[in-house]
């Protein structure tokens, strides 16, 4: 080898070093070189100037999907995408306006609307008004209801902190009211108290979605629905709301948007597919045709609804008729602005889109590259983005509209060889047919080329998601990274199917071994870049100075004494939602775990027996109590300990609090948040006299035990 040769050969080597590097650096260096003229030698200055890592992944991810304004989020509501006009303008009937955007931001929190019950078709009538939109789809489980399974009317409780301050969805039937159905469960979790999925019409002559009493010929008679029965389940696992404005096609068949006149369509407005879906789940959640009259008994809607709606309003004074303001046009409207507008902006992943190089962790920018590397190339990658792209990581990414709603639709839906979600056991049921299955975007289009095809969802936020794909089996983006990295299909029937997506089971092409091939490490930094790369916070956690906007309500819309004092004039209540219920459910367990009701008292519920006591250093009494639940029901929640009548002189240590009445109190925090009948706990008080003197006699007092989050 030449000198020249062996200088070139070093430089190409300490270049590949500093390409490793995470910041911007230029290295000179200086090598003596043998000039063409003899021997006089000369000194020759080469600079290589490596760029940062988070340039190089940026790069190659904007040549993937052919630009980064292809991934970034526009950063005003008005610009998300919406129905337009010929001339490009927003259509004015589902223009994004504030004004409704807010109003039906509190639309879909408010519980006032699920009151359309029948008793005669199964509804119990006591649990009008107890749950809402919120009830399946709130901010803390990333818009989605953090569980597989899924309850509004019918149910009780949202959630509670565990003593990590986690927070844990938890929302069940409501089995003191709902009337038992049958004595044998029909699924693993069957508490035997549900009839139908809420979107089973069942016929006499046919079975399936609301949609066959108008595309049927003759279906005969309405005999059962999921739409009436006592509680109000879904058989899928409940989707995300973010991005909701970026497709053209909602609900994971797909069936919001579909056009009235396509096989299985029920759009009778034939409007997009945000106003479809808002439509369709009015329907199926116990509000259709009941709750205007609701609504319009509340002055603050009524002002809500005039400043949302000022040309109906105007024709509403004009005819002295309400209804032509609050109905459910008007309330579906509403409903769908806010939907369009549920989007997070300032996740890490933003923030490296807009130029920050620090913004993604070292493991997470090797997930991003992972992410958007084809592993068809060769090149060892998860190929994510092939099904992944476009502002919310939810479209195609040869999409020709993947910036707006998109011009692809079959292209979306992608069969992953899943089972079925565990409450497609009511459907079998109630078909008599052992075999019938979930099969996704066939339902809605009748195509055996569609058969158990779901929609691909958004990836942002979903982190808190609890429950994946549309069975709700997977409880962790890890579990969902190693499904496809093993690339075998988790079910028989959808994976023997000939739409089988070969994307999931030979992504690396043609003859390659199934699955990804990843390795573990880039199994944990991939879901180290779904989990945390895509997640904002300011989605969840009110920040004023966030573009993102919490998908609950928060501070700001709920303060009305400080930001809409109009609304607290006629009757808005801080901290509650304009109906002056509490936030998305108004069940009695879901007032305990918002601290709206006090702590349910269940001392009668329990037995506790000092199974030891024992005096430390002759002035520390140290109690050992056992608590057993002797009743029927399950303690909820944080079982909070009263000490009661305690002599004055007397001290407890290390309680959380005192109560109202100046009492200590201890929070204890129930594995799984509940004490099953028959189950029990342990505790220990410690106490001791003021003066620390000795104790000669044991200390006496009384317990009482409450259940909930709010404070005794």
């Amino acid at each position: 080898m030449t000198y020249n040769h062996m200088v070139a050969y070093c430089i190409k080597g300490v270049t590949r070093m500093l390409s490793k590097a995470r910041i911007a650096i230029s290295i000179l260096i200086s090598l003596p070189l043998i000039s063409c003229g003899g021997n006089d030698k000369k000194t020759e200055v080469i600079t290589p100037v490596v760029e940062p890592q988070a340039v190089v992944v940026r790069n190659l991810i904007s040549e993937q999907v052919g630009g980064l304004d292809n991934l970034k989020v526009p950063e005003t509501n008005a610009d998300l995408p919406q129905p337009l006009l010929d001339d490009g303008t927003p259509d004015p009937t589902f223009e994004t306006t504030e004004a409704k955007r807010y109003l039906g931001k509190q639309l879909f929190h408010d519980p006032v609307r699920t009151v359309r019950l029948d008793a005669a078709k199964g509804g119990v009538i006591e649990a009008a008004g107890t749950g809402s939109c919120g009830s399946c789809h709130f901010g803390e489980a990333g818009s989605k209801a953090g569980m597989q399974f899924n309850f509004n009317v019918g149910g009780e409780g949202r959630g509670y902190t565990d003593a990590e301050g986690n927070f844990i969805p938890r929302r069940r039937p409501q089995l003191d009211i709902l009337p038992r159905l049958r004595q044998e469960p029909l699924f693993v979790g069957d508490l035997m108290v549900d009839h139908l999925p809420t979107l089973t019409d069942v016929y006499e002559d046919d079975i399936g979605i609301p949609s066959i009493a108008i595309k049927d010929p003759n279906p005969g008679e309405l005999l059962q629905s999921g739409r009436f029965d006592a509680l109000d389940s879904v058989s899928r696992n409940a989707p995300s709301v973010v991005g909701a404005a970026f497709n053209n096609r909602l609900l994971l068949g797909g069936f919001a948007g579909e056009d009235h006149n396509s096989v299985r369509g029920l759009n009778p407005f034939n409007h997009p597919a945000q106003e479809n879906i808002a439509l369709l789940l009015l329907d199926a959640h116990r509000m259709l045709e009941a709750q205007s009259a609701e609504l319009q008994r509340i002055p603050v809607y009524k002002k809500l609804f005039t400043d949302a709606f000022p040309e109906e309003a105007a024709r509403a004074e004009q005819e002295d008729d309400l209804n032509l303001l609050i109905n459910d046009k008007t309330i579906l409207r509403a409903t769908a602005t806010f939907m369009r507008t549920v989007v997070t902006r300032n996740s890490p992943w933003d923030k490296f889109l807009a130029g920050d190089n620090n913004a993604l962790t070292d493991s997470q920018l090797r997930g991003a590259k992972l992410f958007f590397t084809d592993p068809a190339d060769g090149n060892g990658g998860a190929g994510c983005f092939s099904c992944h792209s476009g502002p919310m990581l939810n479209k195609q990414h040869n999409d020709p509209d993947v910036v707006g709603t998109g011009q692809f639709i079959e292209e979306n839906f992608i069969n992953l060889g899943l089972s079925d979600h565990p409450l497609q056991a009511l459907n079998r049921h109630v078909r008599n047919d052992p075999e019938f299955r979930d099969d996704g975007r066939k339902e809605i289009t009748l195509r055996d080329e569609d058969a158990f095809e779901f929609r691909t969802v958004t990836l942002r936020q979903i982190r808190d998601s609890g429950a994946f794909f549309h069975n709700g089996e997977f409880t962790s983006v890890k579990d969902v990274v190693e499904y496809f990295n093993n690339g075998v299909p988790q079910d028989s029937i959808a994976g023997n199917a000939s739409t089988l997506s070969t994307r999931f089971t030979h992504p690396r092409g043609e003859g390659s071994e199934p699955g990804l091939g990843l390795s573990e490490d880039e199994i944990n930094d991939l879901t180290a870049f779904i989990n945390d790369g895509l997640f904002d916070p300011a989605f969840v956690t009110f920040d004023p100075d966030s573009t993102t906007d919490t998908f609950q309500l928060n501070e700001r819309d709920l303060t009305y004494s400080l930001h809409r004092p109009d609304l607290e004039t006629l009757g808005a209540v801080d901290g509650r939602v304009a109906s002056g219920l509490p936030q998305d459910n108004n069940d009695l367990l879901s007032r305990r775990d918002l601290g709206i009701d006090p702590p349910l008292d269940v001392t009668d519920r329990l037995t506790v027996s000092l199974s030891k006591q024992s005096i430390v250093n002759d002035t520390e009494q140290q109690d050992t109590h056992i608590i057993h639940n002797t009743s029927d029901s399950m303690i909820d929640t944080h079982l909070i300990i009263v000490l009661k009548d305690l002599p004055d002189d007397v001290v407890v240590l290390q309680h959380n609090g005192m109560t109202e009445n100046d009492e200590p109190y201890f929070r204890l925090f129930l594995q799984n948040g509940v004490i099953t009948p028959g189950d029990g706990i342990s505790h220990t008080i410690k106490l001791r006299h003021q003066d620390d003197s000795e104790i000669t006699t044991p200390i006496s007092y009384n317990l009482l035990m409450l259940s909930g989050q709010g404070n005794p």
